[in-house]
């Protein structure tokens, strides 16, 4: 497989402030998946999972005709959440199990470099990875490396960029990928700025290609010392944001991957993140209508 996703299985109840509610909604790394599906069929998922994936998964994998050669069924069931929202945003998260399962799902849900590995092959061209800072697997990534020369993208989490006491080993991490993506609250957090320049003055620095999404606005491509920005773009009424970070960050490593130039790869991506608003949940399916119009968008921004 080309390109590679690794990284949690979550579904979702969602409470909305309004009181309605939003059942079984797929999310986590699946959103990834979906990023790159809209430009590419060779994407191959890799995670942990319980035996009660197929009966939230299942359906949209079969219209995505997804390979599950990449799941470990090691869980005793799927991470599964209520989300619960207020005026304000994001209220609550309670684990549907109770406190017990979640602390042994945390313990047990841990992705190795080996599991990656063994999806690459010599085609491999790049492995998108949600995981912490602290994760073993970072460490390890030289297994990863003989197999294939892909490259490796990492997503900060929003919680290792929010807390000062993870900066230093957030830092570290990046220098051990090949590119990173962070969003403008994260970036203003890490380095203690407070504008969007200069934190992109600050993630150049690195000097380490980066995906930088700063929310409804669009996003840039960062690399060689440039910053190229691409607005945000629509496709249809707007239902529902979340996710789209993880669907445009998994974009732009295929658009890297593909050699596009940074602008395209920022607007390639905001396209993705487009069709990520259309509903609650990934895409339901990506079919070659939708994968025509995302290219002739791509073209003609």
């Amino acid at each position: 497989m080309k390109y590679l996703v690794a990284g949690p299985t979550i579904v979702n109840d969602i409470l909305l402030a309004d009181k309605s509610e939003k059942q079984c909604v797929l999310g986590g790394s699946v959103y990834c998946v979906a990023g790159i599906k809209l430009w590419s069929d060779d994407c191959l998922y890799v995670s942990n999972v319980g035996p009660d994936f197929e009966d939230y998964y299942g359906a949209w994998m079969d219209a995505n005709a997804l390979k599950r050669d990449g799941l470990s069924v090691v869980l005793p069931h799927t991470w599964y959440t209520r989300l619960i929202y207020g005026e304000a945003g994001l209220h609550s998260e309670v684990f549907r199990y109770g406190e017990e399962e979640e602390a042994l799902l945390n313990e047990m849900d841990v992705l190795n470099a080996r599991q990656i590995a063994l999806c690459c092959d010599a085609d491999t061209k790049g492995i998108y990875v949600e995981a912490v800072e602290t994760s073993q697997m970072w460490d390890q990534l030289d297994e990863i490396r003989a197999r294939c020369s892909a490259k490796i993208m990492w997503e900060i989490p929003t919680s290792a960029a929010l807390d000062p006491a993870r900066h230093a080993g957030v830092l570290r991490t990046i220098q051990k990928t090949d590119l990173f993506s962070i969003n403008l609250p994260e970036a203003k957090a890490l380095f203690g700025v407070q504008t969007e320049e200069q934190a992109i003055e600050q993630l150049l620095r690195l000097k380490k290609p980066c995906f930088f999404r700063v929310g409804s606005k669009g996003a840039y491509m960062l690399q060689d010392g440039q910053a190229a920005f691409a607005p945000s773009v629509t496709v249809g009424p707007v239902v529902d944001p979340t996710g789209c970070g993880n669907v445009s960050t998994a974009a732009a490593l295929y658009g890297w991957c593909e050699g596009y130039e940074p602008k395209k790869i920022a607007r390639l991506a905001n396209i993705s993140a487009a069709y990520n608003l259309l509903q609650y949940g990934p895409c339901p399916k990506v079919d070659a209508s939708m994968r025509w119009h995302a290219e002739e968008l791509l073209q003609n921004e």
